[in-house]
C-alpha cells in the first residue's frame, strides 16, 4: 500500500492507494468527479477545481473508474470550510461518518452543485437540451429556518439512529459500512432533539432509536427492542432515564414508544406487545400553514413525513402555486403517504370536486384514513364535503384496478395527477399508466435526480413537455435535493 506518494498509475492503483485529483464537476450521488490519466475517479470530500490527495477507496467493474476520499488539502479552494461535524469530516477523521458528505462545502456550493446535478439528469435522461431556458435558468431554493443559528443547521425533524452493542449509546455508520459509531451530537437535528442530549442514555437491549418532533412540539421516541428481549423488560429503566433527564414527559409532551423490532418468520401470534409511555402520543400532530389556511395531520413517528421543518409550507405553498387548482376538478395523489397533498388538493376543489388518495404503507395510509374520516383533522371548513378516497396498496396496482373504471366511467378521471415517489421514483409503467389517464397536468415531486430524468424522459416519449423546474435544498449538507416538475401535454 503506498501511503507517502501519490500515483498518477491508473494500472496499479489498489484500495489504499493515495492519488492528486482536481475534481471537474459534481456527480450524482455526493461525490465529484476527477480523472487521474485515463481513468475517472468519483472522489467524496471534495471541492471542484481544488486539488487534493485523495485515498482510493474502491474500484468499478474492470477498473473502469475509482472510488476515493480526500485525505488532505494544501490550498483549500474558497468554496470549503471547516465542516460543521467532526465526525464526517474526512480531514479529521479517516473513515467519516455518513450523512453529511456536502459539510465541507459553503451553503451557497451545495446548492449550485445541486443544481449541477439535477440539470444534469435532466439532459442526460430527460432528453432536454443543455440549452433548454429551464435548464439555463434552473435554480435550488434555500429553504427558510425559524430560530437561531445557521439556516443549514437544525432543520432534520427525524432523525434514525442505531445502538452501539457495547456501549449501548446512540450511534451512525460510517460511509458504506455497518460499524456503528457512538456520538454525542448531530448538528441537522432539530434544536428540540438535541436539546435532548440522547446520547446520555444507555439504551441495553435496543437495536435502534427513531426521534421525531412535530410542528406542534410533541416528541415521540421509538425505542426498537432487539429479539433477545421484550418491551416490558427494558422499558422501566429507560423510562427513569428519562424521567431524570428531562423531567415531566406529560408536561413536555415525551413519548416514548417501546416497539419489537421487525423479525422474519415470527409466527403469528408471537409479537411482543409494545409499550407507551409518558404523554401517550402515538401520532404526531403536524401543522402547516399554506395559502394562508391552516392544516392539521396526525402522523406517526415512523411514518413517512417531510423532515424539513420548513418543507410541508415550502413544498404545500409551491404545489398549489404550479397547479392552479379550481373548485370541481379531480385530483390524483400518488404515493400520499399520510396526505400532505391530498388535504391541499381537497380544501381547493371543495365539495364538489373529488380526491384520490393512493399510499402503500400500512402505517400512513392508516393516518390518512384518520385524517380523512368525517372529522378528520386534515378537513378544513371548504373540504367538509369533498370526496376523498383512499386506497392502500402499490400505485401501480391500484391505477390498474382503477384506471379502466374511470375511463369506463365509472369514476372521475383526473384533471390533475401529483406524484410524490420516493427515491426509485414512478418508473416506466406508472408513467405510461398516468398518461393514459389523460390528465391536463402532472405534478411530479422528485428527491432524486436521476429518477426525476428517467421519468421526465418516458413523459416525454408519451407526448408530455416539462413546463417548469424548481429545486428546492431540503437536506442542506447532504447531497440530497428535492425538485417540483410540472408536465402539461405538447
Amino acid at each position: 500500500m503506498n501511503t507517502q506518494n501519490p500515483t498518477t498509475d491508473t494500472a496499479s492503483f489498489d484500495i489504499g492507494s493515495l492519488v492528486q485529483v482536481t475534481p471537474e464537476r459534481p456527480a450524482h450521488g455526493g461525490a465529484m468527479v476527477a480523472r487521474v490519466g485515463e481513468r475517472v475517479v468519483f472522489v467524496r470530500h471534495a471541492v471542484v477545481g481544488e486539488t487534493a490527495l485523495a485515498r482510493i477507496t474502491g474500484r468499478g467493474p474492470k477498473g473502469r473508474y475509482f472510488f476515493a476520499d480526500v485525505i488532505a488539502v494544501d490550498q483549500p479552494s474558497p468554496h470549503r470550510r471547516p465542516h460543521p461535524w467532526e465526525p464526517a469530516d474526512a480531514l479529521a477523521q479517516e473513515n467519516p461518518l455518513g450523512g453529511m458528505e456536502y459539510g465541507h462545502l459553503l451553503p451557497a456550493t451545495q446548492r449550485d452543485y445541486k443544481r449541477q446535478v439535477l440539470a444534469e439528469q435532466l439532459v442526460r435522461l430527460g432528453g432536454l437540451s443543455a440549452e433548454h431556458p429551464l435548464i439555463t435558468q434552473l435554480q435550488v431554493q434555500e429553504l427558510p429556518l425559524e430560530g437561531e443559528g445557521p439556516a443549514d443547521l437544525g432543520w432534520r425533524t427525524r432523525v434514525h439512529y442505531t445502538v452501539e452493542r457495547e456501549s449501548g449509546k446512540i450511534a451512525m455508520f460510517r460511509h458504506s459500512s455497518s460499524e456503528p459509531v457512538p456520538l454525542e451530537s448531530f448538528p441537522l437535528a432539530d434544536m428540540r432533539l438535541q436539546e435532548l442530549e440522547l446520547h446520555k442514555l444507555t439504551l441495553e437491549g435496543l437495536a435502534r432509536l427513531d426521534a421525531a418532533v412535530s410542528a406542534s412540539n410533541m416528541v415521540t421516541l421509538v425505542f426498537w427492542v432487539s429479539a433477545q428481549t421484550r418491551p416490558t423488560d427494558v422499558a422501566p429503566a429507560i423510562e427513569d432515564q428519562c424521567r431524570k433527564l428531562w423531567g415531566s414527559l406529560e408536561d413536555r409532551q415525551i413519548t416514548l414508544i417501546f416497539r419489537p423490532e421487525k423479525q422474519g418468520g415470527r409466527k403469528r401470534g408471537t409479537k411482543p406487545q409494545e409499550v407507551v409511555l409518558g404523554a401517550g402520543n402515538t401520532e404526531l400532530l403536524e401543522t402547516a400553514t399554506v395559502y394562508a389556511q391552516d392544516f392539521y395531520w396526525l402522523v406517526d413517528a415512523t411514518g413517512f413525513w417531510q423532515i424539513h421543518r420548513s418543507a410541508p409550507e415550502v413544498l404545500g405553498n409551491a404545489v398549489l402555486e404550479a397547479t392552479k387548482l379550481k373548485k370541481g376538478m379531480t385530483v390524483y395523489d400518488l404515493y400520499a403517504g399520510a396526505g400532505l397533498f391530498t388535504a391541499l388538493a381537497a380544501d381547493a376543489v371543495g365539495d364538489k370536486g373529488t380526491v384520490l388518495s393512493v399510499e402503500g404503507s400500512a402505517t400512513t395510509h392508516r393516518n390518512a384514513r384518520t385524517n380523512f374520516a368525517a372529522q378528520g383533522p386534515s378537513r378544513t371548513h371548504r373540504s367538509e364535503r369533498t370526496s376523498v378516497r383512499l386506497e392502500r396498496g402499490d400505485v401501480s396496482a391500484v391505477l390498474g384496478k382503477l384506471g379502466p373504471q374511470a375511463l369506463a366511467g365509472r369514476f372521475p378521471t383526473p384533471d390533475l395527477v401529483i406524484c410524490d415517489p420516493s427515491r426509485e421514483g414512478a418508473g416506466k409503467k406508472v408513467m405510461e399508466q398516468v398518461n393514459e389517464l389523460n390528465p391536463a397536468t402532472i405534478v411530479y415531486v422528485a428527491c432524486d435526480p436521476a429518477a426525476l430524468g428517467r421519468d421526465t424522459g418516458y413523459l416525454g416519449q408519451a407526448g408530455w413537455q416539462l413546463a417548469s423546474v424548481q429545486g428546492f435544498d431540503m437536506y442542506p449538507n447532504t447531497h440530497h435535493v428535492e425538485a417540483l416538475a410540472v408536465f402539461t401535454r405538447k
